[in-house]
């Protein structure tokens, strides 16, 4: 009887927001709903709540406490403390001393980074913690950190000065030719206001020699109640929630007399501001056009009307500018454009693009022209039309995917909800709104967007540029005439070329079935076709309408001949965006507007690859697609030219970045200098990479589908999936007699000891690479266990090298292993630091590894690593990506399914032991490699 209640009172529920949401579309004046869903509320102090429950993943919540301040509020002497003050949330709150939190929440399963994390902007501080729901001591204790970053960050003088040198290394990391260009550029988008000179990272004299008084004013101030949010989203009880918030958040105490929290604003500028900004490291030509205006509120249903116009303008101007990247001797290697937030009072319509650097003041033009068109002529009703059926689609897609969609899209909603006032009427509302305005949108609706955005007034525009000889770059002057001469300029009207095309004019019979197989436990089909294909089949519920599917064989670019390997290595990438079946891939993208499929042909090292994705409804279409990547690819020379530039581009000027120097000069060292192994140069790609063997090397790869394996996880039904696999992949052609294997093409990892400086860059910092490699006899377990040594290490230098010593902002571990082209490993360390510094911190890394050589794991680390592992994988096994991963990992090493899902008795029988085992056999230092990259001067 108390079902059938429920059942009642949902129903009613439902039809009743059914008439709200339908009789929105007659009354425009009415305001935007909040998603009934989500529970808001505020505690009488101020604080605004939102609790809402979601059950993905199970048993686990994201949690936020939002702060409605950022660096734009601080003082001359606090710039960079509101940032400072979000590390010190993890160095001792009210109840956790030091850096009990950590420890603490790291034994509960919790890793620092990926679940517990902040970040600060300019008007805004986010706290992360992403925890269990299960255990309701640990929830309640959770909820008790986020109290404690509110009011109870205990600001220790010891601790403040111990964190100095870790936030100076945050800003060591990040500094380089992007960060000095930015600060150059921001003066200039931002007319000179106050968040040119408010950048959250801070300036190093702050940081490192700022009073004590001075970070605890900026807490004081600005971490009150009433500028305060708390965004919870997750598997658990609403009301039980709702109230131990109001439990423990009620007692903060509002401020009697607060400080104004300004909001800053942008200066608007009548003539437009350009700026060409170069740099010796940086790499390419990169423009940025900004048209900015006042933000304005979305409160009502006509101003959200009008965000759906805005949408349609601009995905439509994105699809014209990716047309014009296709074009014979296109003006710019790539572009976009869009219409969003920009910073403080402001928002902005804006132009992007890559440009090539022989063509820098005619990709502009370009950029404009297309813009100028969009706004004289505006969009035709073809183009319309095929948008409104996207922005439906995917809006159908999130409704459908509700209670299934990841607990973080909600809590960004909310948390810009509280910090900018952005709508959260919630996916059934969206759905419903939409299926009701769109079909009414007019063209002429849609171009009036121009009119409002691309005026002649605060314009801002940015050019990136690498210092260097003989690129010639356009002056401001030159710029403001290009913007000036692009309003008159005679412009051509937009033809939509999309024929009347079908997709698969002749489907083909089915092939024949010669060996089914069932696995109860796992409930994963696999069937084995004449032709020499397997399909491996596990349907779920993990998503309402959603299905993953991954393809595979052995072979890849290891079949060509060296001559043939620059083509070979790109025949995957140009190919599978040249379209199928005589339909360009523009006309294929517009053809599945309003579909939910995707897929992707792709080759690597020693494979050939699919990667694909649909809903239920569009299954078929999916498959017919990886019938006609196999038996149909279009040979396109206008995709083939323009991937050709993008990819010189890449690899231009590599020498002149440090960072990109550095990683060139460590594939030569790893590999031997293989020419597999390190990266390309222009003019290997300028002479080697060429349309007919990247066409011919694809078409012998996938001419024939014997030995390849597809595996679909999602929502489906066996024998509609049956029936599709047996006429598109059970008759795709086969050649028997010819089974694909990958080939050994030599490459190698050094042997010996190898100790090797290089020096490159301006900036005072050093990267560190330390590499331990050999062979073993691979297996998946193995590979297990150097990715679990390497989490341990991690805990230790993180300990260690971050926190003891604060040497480094953060550190990189990572464990690796393969059995192609022969059975070896590979452990690596890598972080960055003052040149000063890497010797003390490399011993320091050494001396690490020789204590877990000799007495394994500490009780506590390995408590951690096992309540991470356990979370981290009953989490995973939720998920359909994760089961094509281990169904094909058992596949390819004829493994036990029943093995995925016995994977607690492996985690919890790991022993102190275990771990002296590993590290005593994979840290060899008869094979080792160090690498240090230094500055120039």
């Amino acid at each position: 009887m108390k079902n059938i209640k429920i059942s009642i009172i949902f129903f009613l529920w439902l039809s009743a927001f059914n008439i709200i949401a339908q009789s929105h579309e007659f009354d425009l004046d009415k305001e935007i709903p909040i998603d009934p869903t989500v529970k808001v509320g505020k505690l009488s102090n101020g604080l605004t709540y939102y609790i809402k429950h979601n059950a993905k993943p199970e048993n686990k919540a994201e949690l936020r406490l939002v702060l409605n301040a950022g660096s734009i509020l601080e003082g001359e002497d606090q710039l960079g403390l509101a940032h400072f003050i979000e590390h010190m949330a993890f160095n001792g709150t009210k109840n956790f001393e030091k850096n009990e939190l950590i420890d603490y929440l790291q034994s509960i399963g919790i890793e620092f980074g990926a679940d517990l994390n902040a970040h600060t902007g300019f008007d805004e501080t986010v706290y992360k913690l992403s925890v269990p729901t299960e255990d309701k001591t640990i929830f309640n204790t959770s909820l008790q950190v986020l109290r404690d970053w509110a009011d109870g960050i205990t600001f220790d003088h010891e601790e403040i000065d111990n964190e100095r040198g870790v936030v100076a290394e945050e800003l060591r990391a990040r500094s380089g030719a992007n960060m000095r260009m930015y600060y150059q550029s921001i003066p200039v988008i931002t007319n000179n206001s106050r968040y040119a000179k408010r950048a959250p990272i801070g300036t190093l004299d702050v940081i490192m020699n700022s009073k004590y008084g001075a970070l605890k004013r900026y807490y004081k101030d600005w971490y009150r109640p009433g500028l305060m949010a708390l965004v919870l989203v997750g598997d658990f009880d609403v009301a039980d929630t709702e109230a131990k918030i109001k439990k423990i958040f009620s007692g903060i105490e509002p401020v009697k007399k607060p400080k104004e929290r300004t909001y800053y604003t942008i200066p608007e500028n009548i003539e437009p501001t350009v700026t060409v900004i170069t740099d010796k490291e940086a790499k390419g030509v990169k423009v940025s056009i900004y048209h900015k205006q006042q933000k304005r509120e979305v409160v009502t249903l006509e101003d959200y009307k009008k965000e759906v116009l805005q949408k349609l303008y601009t995905g439509m101007l994105r699809q014209r500018l990716s047309e014009v990247e296709l074009e014979p001797d296109a003006p710019f290697l790539s572009a976009t454009a869009g219409i969003g937030k920009f910073l403080g009072n402001m928002d902005s319509y804006y132009l992007r693009a890559i440009l090539k650097e022989d063509k820098v003041s005619q990709g502009i033009e370009a950029l404009l022209e297309e813009s100028e068109r969009a706004k004289r002529y505006g969009f035709t009703v073809s183009e319309l039309e095929r948008y409104k059926a996207l922005l439906l689609n995917n809006a159908n897609i999130y409704r459908k995917e509700e209670g299934k969609i990841p607990n973080t899209y909600y809590v960004e909603q909310y948390t810009d909800h509280f910090t900018d006032n952005d709508p959260i009427p919630g996916e059934e509302f969206i759905y419903s709104y939409y299926k009701n305005i769109l079909p009414n949108m007019t063209v002429d609706e849609v171009n009036k967007i121009s009119k409002e955005w691309v005026k002649d007034n605060n314009i801002a525009i940015v050019i990136n540029a690498i210092d260097k000889e003989g690129l010639k770059l356009p002056t401001e002057k030159e710029v403001l005439k290009i913007v000036s001469e692009s309003k008159i300029k005679e412009v051509d009207f937009y033809k939509d070329t999309l024929s009347s095309a079908e997709l698969m004019n002749k489907k083909p019979g089915p092939g024949k079935i010669t060996n089914t197989a069932y696995n109860k436990e796992t409930d994963v089909t696999t069937w084995t076709f004449s032709n020499g294909v397997t399909v491996i089949a596990k349907p779920t519920q993990f998503q309402n309408d959603l299905i993953s599917m991954s393809g595979f064989r052995p072979g890849g670019s290891s079949k060509a001949p060296d001559s043939l390997y620059v083509s070979a290595r790109s025949a995957g990438n140009i190919i599978g965006a040249s379209g199928i079946n005589n339909i360009s891939e523009i006309d294929l993208k517009k053809l599945n507007m309003g579909k939910t499929v995707k897929v992707t042909p792709y080759i690597n090292f020693y494979d050939e690859l699919f990667s694909g994705s649909s809903a239920f409804a569009d299954l078929e279409r999916m498959l017919q697609m990886v019938h006609l990547y196999f038996t149909k690819p279009n040979k396109d020379k206008n995709v083939f030219n323009a991937y050709k530039e993008r990819l010189k581009s890449t690899y231009k000027d590599q020498d002149n970045s440090p960072g990109a120097f550095f990683e060139k000069k460590k594939s030569e060292v790893m590999t031997h200098n293989h020419l597999r192994g390190i990266p390309l140069t222009e003019q290997q790609i300028e002479k080697e990479l060429k349309l007919d063997e990247v066409y011919n090397f694809y078409k012998n790869r996938f001419s024939s589908a014997n030995g390849f394996t597809f595996i679909f996880v999602g929502s489906f039904e066996i024998p509609a999936l049956k029936n599709f696999a047996a006429q598109y992949l059970g008759s795709l052609p086969s050649n028997l007699q010819e089974k694909s294997s990958w080939d050994d093409i030599g490459l190698r990892r050094p042997k010996g000891v190898i100790k090797k400086t290089f020096k490159k860059g301006m900036d005072d910092k050093s990267k560190v690479v330390m590499n331990f490699t050999g062979e073993l006899d691979y297996s998946p377990e193995k590979r297990k266990e150097l990715m679990l040594l390497a989490k341990l290490l991690k805990i230790k230098l993180t300990e260690e090298l971050r926190e003891k010593m604060a040497g480094v902002y953060g550190v990189r571990v990572s464990g690796f292993a393969s059995d192609r082209p022969y059975h070896w490993y590979r452990m690596s360390v890598e972080f960055t630091c003052a040149p000063e510094n890497v010797e003390k911190l490399i011993e320091k890394v050494l001396e690490e590894i020789e204590k877990i050589k000799a007495k394994g794991a500490l009780k506590a680390d390995l408590n951690k690593i096992k309540e991470a592992e356990l979370a981290n994988t009953r989490d995973q096994l939720k998920l359909n990506g994760y089961w094509v991963s281990k169904l094909k990992t058992a596949h390819e090493f004829g493994l036990g399914y029943d093995a995925i899902l016995d994977y607690e008795t492996g985690i919890n029988k790991m022993t102190s032991e275990d771990f002296q085992k590993f590290a005593n056999t994979y840290f060899n230092m008869d094979n080792y490699v160090e690498l240090i990259l230094i500055p120039e001067n």
